[in-house]
């Protein structure tokens, strides 16, 4: 049977002495990293040290401070800790309101006695009261004196005027009365304690020891508020807040820039980390929790997660969480509710998040503070770093003989070779220009040129990460086909350690091409900018864009700027084949090319590198603008054998950013946008007065007007233009015949292209006058007429319906306004009134209210329409841009937490929305989200001079738009009449020359063309376009007396015509137009 004695049972007193760990940590000394106090800073260092005797002093400075945040809001708070150590013992007093010295009306026993030195008792016991201190289970003071030699308690009770003094001996087993008397000073208490240095294994208080008592009397001064001092044998600790006592660590913020984040009960200092590792300082309470715990876990959860998005956002990055890490150094004072930790000991919080009675939300903009410290692009150098040795094991080429692996590279017999640096790297634009290309190599050609086919256009390299490029398929090709290195410095040296040493551009004479080029340059400046001063480096292939045939005899054009010169002093005759794809020349040609070899080589200046990262740098956007607001049209001297990088730029790439701009930024003219203004020409030529499908009808904008882009897109602005839900057009310029899209999605719901039909709104030509049509410069592609470069509506369509669109270095948003509001306006201006006319946003068919914030001008609040009885709201209106589908989801997602229910009965056209809230709201626009806004800050149009320009107000627009039309309205009219004079001519003659027919004057049977032309002349006629076709090709039977009689009556009522238009105003003639105008409105 089992020795029953070995059962033993001990009491409390015994159980705390007799297991240190369970109470105050290990008796051991121990050698550890710790912080201590050294000359005036706060440093890591390896020390020995005794976990238990620094626990119980820190139950005692603990306890101090636990009364300082108890008192902060009474009459007599703490003003003054003091530590003070001598011989061994150590003192801590502190002022503020005393104990009670009073008997304890249960335990017949002193108040002082019963807190501090009987185990179990506590005024922290109560579970329901929420307590931002540090003791919690009533050991405390108890256990300091249970390991200690000896101990006492001196304590004032200002009420009771009485003062209490107490002493304790041989690890609390002998209790000394207390000694009670009178005493009219302030309050205070000051508790003594000699530790047991026996029993903790220490001759005394060692050096380590001491630094360590000292950093934690400065934590404690770091933790109070200002108005407590906190002084160390006499002197005053000189720390008053956290930002003082993180100086002590790194420095001043001069020397370590930081960031500082306060929020309830939360105090966060974020810096880099000194030693390239984590470091947490962190305190709860009061208490210092050298582990950390779940409150270090939720701010740095909260740090690496914000700090990773920012950096995604910013620099398109992705940086590991432990790369950020690894660089942090974390100080954190926060007050816990009811904390919990791992052990007597409290080093280590294990209260969850939900339980801290407090949240502190990290803000965007301490986020942004601490990346913008340094942390950022230390993460950013060691993540590229890291990447870039990844990048290199499996993307750098090498010059090997062969490459495998890349079926549509045509490899130069002599790349890889010791001949290489004779070999070129033609770079096509697809499977057809590389096939075209290979149809016009010669054996010898073949040795030395390479041909690479590009899908589409290459990647912005720039501020992408290394991961990103070397995950690109293009440029790892790239790489093994040129043999080029990450990171490799190239000198013309060893430029022969490259597979191939040129590089050839052969891409189509377009805008496209042009920036395929500049894409391309771009890797090299970012990756290897040592290439680009290499001689001969990259160049291009300059094909003709022109040939001008006649005979035997051809002429080629290299820019349209030759061309234009050329056909100005050449005479008719020539036939002309335009080339700016070069799928369009023949093998013959292609021989032709590779045979009369015209390179130009690109040479490298000192500020190409700049001009690159303005035009390819995502956050230049202000100087692409600057850059493309001084655009003036100029073309390439490619008659050269060399030119700058920087002319490539700022002469070809400009006309394609500016060409990005013209297609998504509208012209102020017409309000059209280049896809939509192809549409509307395409609508006219047609004409599109009949319905047809919209997919047919995008198929015939592609061949009419030279559309060079997806069809889709196509499709997508033929729906645009006609679709009349409330927030989309106030004047449809097409009909919706179908499906064309409602307010439920946004017109995101319109059917397929295949089912819809659409045709000229009725209105349409009342706007676009068909006078007009004669005036317009129309363009050419190709040699193709296409349409004009702006049409001229009699109001300003950009204002009636609006625009959204985002270019190169620009993007725009003007929001709708009433065409009615818009007529009267310019009716105003045209007859000189001096009543101003206002013009506000205007959505036609919407309910609401658009009204312009007081205090920021050009900024209106959009607001839906409701009623609210109790707790229930009824929409039937919903702000602009406020989708009803959209809607829908929102209110899906806030039951339960704000409102309980809804109804919708809703249609397509009008809203109908019952929602009952949970509880009452002091603000439904806002919690129901029944508000939206516009503004008139971004207001960029390109403008009759074709240019680039923000307007500030809507009136700037009109006006200017105004005196353009105005302009147009003299042109237009003064070619009615100049038409009208040509046509009267006519008329005169051809009754003329009828008459003398009739009267047999002129006989033009079997006579010759010559003798013709004489005879009518000398009876005065005149010619049209150089003959006498117009009367000489009449029918016989329009030669009558009938006839005449109908060319008088036309004659005379083109004569009225004539003066009618004469004495008309180009101002009462728009007047007039408007009047029609408004009639259909």
């Amino acid at each position: 049977m089992a020795d029953l004695s070995q059962y033993v049972m001990r009491n409390e007193h015994d159980h705390v002495l007799l297991n240190p760990d369970t109470y105050v940590g290990s008796v051991e000394n121990v050698e550890t990293d710790n912080w201590i106090l050294k000359d005036g800073k706060i440093q890591m260092e390896s020390i020995h040290y005794n976990p238990a005797l620094l626990k119980l002093f820190d139950e005692l400075i603990v306890n101090a401070n636990d009364h300082h945040i108890r008192t902060k809001t009474s009459e007599n708070p703490v003003t003054h800790i003091q530590v003070i150590i001598d011989n061994g013992s150590i003192t801590i007093i502190n002022d503020g309101e005393g104990i009670d010295i009073a008997k304890h009306p249960e335990h017949d026993m002193y108040i002082p006695q019963l807190i501090f030195a009987t185990l179990r008792t506590s005024r922290n016991f109560n579970t329901e009261e929420k307590r931002i201190v540090g003791g919690k289970n009533g050991f405390g003071v108890k256990l300091v004196f249970i390991w200690s030699t000896f101990a006492s308690i001196e304590c004032v009770d200002s009420t009771r005027q009485l003062k209490y003094t107490q002493t304790f001996s041989d690890n609390l087993k002998t209790i000394n009365p207390p000694v009670i008397k009178p005493c009219k000073k302030k309050s205070y208490t000051s508790i003594t304690f000699k530790p047991d240095y026996a029993r903790l294994k220490l001759p005394g208080l060692e050096p380590t020891m001491l630094s360590l008592i000292e950093r934690r009397i400065y934590d404690i001064a770091s933790l109070t508020d200002k108005s407590v001092k906190v002084s160390y044998n006499g002197s005053v600790v000189p720390v008053k807040s956290l930002t003082n006592y993180v100086d002590l660590f790194v420095g001043a913020k001069t020397e370590m820039p930081r960031s500082q984040f306060s929020c309830d009960r939360w105090e966060v200092v974020v810096c880099k980390s000194p030693n390239e590792e984590f470091v947490s300082i962190s305190y709860v309470n009061g208490i210092h929790t050298g582990k950390g715990g779940t409150h270090v876990n939720y701010i740095l959860n909260q740090l690496l997660r914000k700090l990773i998005f920012y950096i995604k956002q910013k620099k398109k990055v992705d940086v590991k969480s432990t790369t950020l890490k690894e660089h942090l150094m974390l100080f954190i004072q926060c007050s816990i509710e009811n904390p919990s930790f791992d052990s007597q000991t409290k080093d280590y919080l294990n209260t969850p998040s939900s339980s801290f009675g407090s949240n502190c939300e990290l803000s965007d903009k301490f986020i942004e503070e601490i990346a913008k410290k340094g942390i950022m692009e230390l993460a950013l150098t060691i993540t590229k770093s890291k990447e870039m040795v990844a990048a290199k094991k499996t993307s750098d080429g090498s010059k090997t003989r062969k490459i495998v692996g890349i079926p549509k590279l045509i490899d130069a017999n002599f790349a890889g070779t010791v001949k290489s640096t004779k070999c070129t790297l033609i770079l096509c634009e697809g499977d057809s220009a590389r096939s075209a290309i290979l149809s016009g190599f010669t054996s010898d050609d073949r040795n030395t040129y390479g041909v690479y086919p590009l899908r589409g256009k290459l990647l912005n390299v720039r501020d992408e990460s290394i991961t990103t490029i070397s995950n690109n398929k293009e440029i790892k090709e790239l790489m093994t086909i040129m043999g080029l290195k990450y990171g490799k410095e190239y000198t013309p040296e060893n430029i022969s350690e490259l597979r191939y040493a040129h590089v050839l551009f052969m891409t189509d004479q377009d805008l496209d091409g042009s920036h395929i080029k500049a894409l391309i340059i771009n890797l090299f400046a970012c990756l290897w900018p040592s290439l680009l001063p290499c001689h001969d480096f990259i160049g291009f292939m300059n094909t003709p864009i022109i040939k001008a045939t006649k005979g035997k005899e051809e002429k080629c054009f290299y820019n349209e700027e030759q061309h234009t010169k050329w056909k100005e002093t050449n005479p008719k005759g020539w036939s002309e084949k335009f080339y700016k794809g070069l799928g369009t020349s023949t093998a013959k040609e292609f021989k032709d090319y590779f045979l009369n070899k015209k390179i130009v080589h690109f040479t490298r200046t000192p500020e190409c590198c700049g001009q690159l990262d303005m035009v390819f740098n995502k956050k230049r956007a202000n100087d692409r603008k600057t850059w493309l607001e001084q655009y003036t049209p100029q073309n390439l001297n490619t008659d050269v054998h060399n030119i700058s990088y920087t002319e490539l730029i700022n002469k070809e790439l400009i006309k394609f950013s500016k060409y990005d701009c013209d297609r998504s930024i509208p012209n102020m003219m017409d309000g059209f946008k280049i896809s939509q203004r192809k549409i509307f020409y395409c609508a006219l030529l047609k004409p599109l007065t009949h319905e047809i499908k919209v997919a047919q009808f995008s198929g015939y904008v592609s061949e009419k007007s030279s559309y060079h882009h997806g069809e889709a897109s196509l499709n997508g602005a033929i729906v645009n233009m006609a679709q009349n839900f409330v927030g989309s057009n106030n004047i449809h310029l097409l009909n919706p015949n179908g499906q064309f899209g409602t307010r439920l999605q946004g017109g995101k719901d319109s059917a397929s292209e295949r089912y819809i039909f659409t045709q000229l709104n009725k209105c349409t030509r009342y706007i676009f006058r068909k006078e007009d049509d004669d005036i317009l410069n129309y363009l050419s592609d190709d040699g193709t007429s296409i349409e004009p470069d702006f049409y001229g509506p009699i109001i300003p369509m950009i204002l009636a319906n609006g625009c959204n669109g985002i270019g190169t270095g620009f993007s725009t948003k003007i929001p709708c306004y009433n065409p009615k509001d818009l007529i009267d306006y310019l009716k105003n201006m045209l007859l000189f009134e001096t009543a101003s006319i206002t013009i506000k946003p205007y959505y036609r068919g919407f309910k609401g209210t658009i009204e312009e914030e007081k205090e920021n001008s050009g900024k209106y609040i959009i607001k839906g329409v409701y009623s609210i009885k109790e707790l229930q709201v009824t929409i039937t209106e919903l702000p602009i841009g406020m989708w009803t589908d959209t809607y829908k989801q929102f209110l899906e997602d806030s039951l339960g937490t704000l409102i309980k229910d809804y109804t919708d009965k809703s249609t397509d056209v009008d809203i109908h929305i019952v929602v009952t809230l949970l509880a009452p709201s002091s603000n439904v626009e806002s919690d129901l989200k029944l508000t939206t806004s516009i503004s008139t800050t971004n207001m960029h149009l390109i403008n009759a001079k074709n240019q680039l320009r923000k307007y500030k107000t809507v009136y700037e627009i009109i006006d200017e738009y105004a005196e353009v039309r105005l302009q147009m309205y003299t042109v237009r009219k003064q070619y009615l009449l100049d038409k009208l004079d040509k046509l009267l001519v006519e008329i005169t003659h051809k009754v003329k020359y009828i008459h003398a027919v009739l009267q047999g004057k002129i006989d033009l049977r079997n006579k010759k063309q010559d003798e013709i032309t004489q005879l009518l002349k000398a009876y005065d006629l005149v010619q049209h376009d150089g003959s006498y076709h117009y009367l000489i090709k009449m029918p016989m039977d329009s030669v009558s007396d009938e006839n005449v009689k109908q060319l008088e009556a036309e004659l005379a009522k083109l004569t009225k015509e004539k003066a009618l238009l004469s004495s008309t105003t180009e101002r009462q003639m728009w007047l007039n137009e408007l009047e029609e105008l408004k009639k259909q409105l």
